[in-house]
């Protein structure tokens, strides 16, 4: 196939093609895959580009971190 001949040169590295192959995440609608290594370090990168999301991603840090052992007064 043509195609397959074009492409040919490009040689995908062991370390990336382990992370392709390994666990994560891909986006539904645009196949974006993040390995569970990098999920943490790109989450943060996209929720510091929105600042709706920063606000909703605070809000949903605070909730999480104080639902323990924390009593909240007003």
């Amino acid at each position: 196939m043509v195609m397959d001949s074009a492409w040919s040169f490009l040689e995908i590295s062991p370390e990336v093609e382990e992370k392709l192959n390994g666990p994560g995440y891909e986006e539904i609608r645009t196949g974006v895959f993040v390995s569970e290594e990098d999920a943490y370090e790109y989450a943060l990168e996209r929720v510091s580009q929105d600042e709706d999301l920063k606000q909703e991603f605070r809000e949903m840090v605070v909730e999480w971190f104080y639902s323990v052992n924390w009593i909240k007064e007003d």
